[in-house]
């Protein structure tokens, strides 16, 4: 098998055409002992053995395993929370818009992310099939969501909270004038500066809009 184990980085290399694509001890882990329990396999899942080929070599056959059985359900990541998995299976079967919130699932610190939060819940192709999050309905293609780090979801029809991390704590915001070339006002996050606007227009709409008080993404 063709697989570097990269211990520092906690990664698995592996040969994909030309170049590689990289696994994580975690992911490979985790997913393995999702398979093994979904499609009672013969398999015994190890803490101690995370990170080598052998587990590796379980995963991959566990996937094989899984391309034959054919699994019709969403694939969600092993520390999902059970409220999250149901909402955007609700989400994704109705249509309706959804803002996500990603953060640290530990912590609930919201990570105040602002691209790709935003959009109708789909599903992915493939043997695992993940939620995806797309601009709209007619979209054909979107990203992945990173189901196991959201901190809250909101409905963007009624801006109502739908799920929250148990720990989430909404960040303080603060607006100041501070002209530094073409930017005339900052944004500050918990008393540290987080972004820099041309006008305090733009700066109020990106923070109503990190706040989840304007569904629409500032430009």
């Amino acid at each position: 098998m063709d697989v570097v184990v990269n211990h520092q980085q906690g990664l698995f290399v592996v040969p994909a055409g030309e170049g590689v694509s990289t696994l994580g001890f975690e992911h490979v882990f985790g997913q393995l002992k999702q398979l093994v329990a979904r499609l009672n396999l013969p398999l015994t899942v190890r803490e101690d053995e995370k990170g080598t080929i052998g587990q590796y070599a379980d995963y991959q056959r566990a996937i094989g395993e899984a391309r034959k059985a054919n699994l019709k359900e969403t694939w969600f990541h092993l520390d999902t929370p059970v409220e999250v998995r149901r909402i955007l299976e609700r989400y994704r079967k109705s249509g309706k818009a959804i803002r996500i919130f990603y953060g640290d699932a530990e912590t609930g610190r919201d990570w105040l992310e602002e691209n790709d939060v935003l959009g109708v819940v789909g599903r992915s192709d493939g043997t695992l099939r993940v939620p995806i999050l797309l601009e709209n309905q007619a979209t054909a293609w979107g990203n992945a969501v990173l189901d196991h780090c959201l901190v809250k979801l909101m409905d963007v029809d009624t801006r109502r909270v739908l799920w929250a991390h148990p720990k989430y704590q909404a960040p303080t915001f603060q607006i100041v004038g501070e002209r530094h070339r073409c930017h005339t006002h900052a944004v500050f996050v918990d008393g540290c500066l987080h972004a820099a606007f041309t006008s305090y227009a733009k700066a109020a709409q990106w923070v109503a809009f990190m706040a989840g008080e304007c569904m629409e993404a500032p430009k």
